[in-house]
């Protein structure tokens, strides 16, 4: 079976952490796959693991496409964790969340704790010192932050990622498996979003045909006629009764 790429690049790494005066946000989404939200992802990957106890997990992510016939599988790894440096400006320790999509089919997954080395989200968060743990991002300022709306048209946080996107990749070779330490993560399944409802035909900017023309016309008619059958009706009775 193929093994992991032995480079880690952001185009399938997904990261969400905080800074040392901005709270937990995404400072990396991945391009594949591509999801328009991840939010509710990464919490079934990693909501209940426990940061302090450096369990690793790995499984499948299948994601609906349209216009394939059957879902697309994406293999995974990811780990919750505290950051073994950085602390939030009250002290407290900073947590990662993190999972990376390794460029392998989905029947190796089974593979993926023997090839992926166990300290991988250690070396990434390395990797990132320079992007992430730079001052422009995990050491803005407080007064910058709360500054920037007046001062940026783009904002803070896609700031951040555009930043941390521009990370070189970090390379995993050399590292040691550690097998037991792995949990498999039953699969996950996402839908792509509903589309738009169809607007209607009379919305702004709908030109109706010629038929809904004619049919708009006469709900009209038939609208107003019942409507002045009902004045005339009205009336009667009042002159009855005058």
């Amino acid at each position: 079976m193929p093994a992991p790429a032995p480079l880690v690049e952001t185009s399938r790494l997904l990261w969400r952490t905080r800074g040392e005066h901005w709270d937990y946000e995404f400072i990396c989404v991945p391009e594949i796959p591509a999801l328009p939200a991840w939010l509710s992802t990464l919490e079934a990957m990693l909501a209940d693991a426990d940061a302090g106890a450096g369990e690793l997990r790995y499984g499948l992510l299948e994601i609906d496409e349209r216009g394939q016939r059957a879902p697309r599988a994406y293999p995974y790894v990811a780990v919750r964790f505290l950051d073994p440096a950085r602390r939030d400006w009250t002290g407290r320790q900073v947590q990662h969340f993190a999972a990376w999509f390794p460029p392998i089919p989905p029947e190796a997954v089974a593979e993926l704790p023997e090839a992926v080395p166990a300290d991988w989200h250690l070396r990434v968060l390395d990797g990132l010192a320079g992007t992430y743990g730079s001052g422009e991002v995990f050491g803005l300022p407080e007064a910058t932050i709360r500054a920037w709306k007046r001062s940026h048209s783009e904002s803070r946080a896609a700031r951040a990622m555009a930043i941390v996107k521009a990370t070189p990749p970090v390379a995993l070779g050399g590292g040691e498996a550690a097998p037991s330490r792995w949990t498999r993560v039953p699969t996950l399944k996402k839908k792509p979003p509903e589309p738009p409802a169809a607007a209607g035909l009379l919305s702004v900017g709908a030109v109706p045909s010629g038929q809904g023309r004619r049919f708009g016309c006469f709900a009209i008619g038939a609208v107003m006629l019942a409507a002045f059958c009902r004045l005339m009706l009205v009336c009667g009775v009042r002159l009855l009764g005058a």
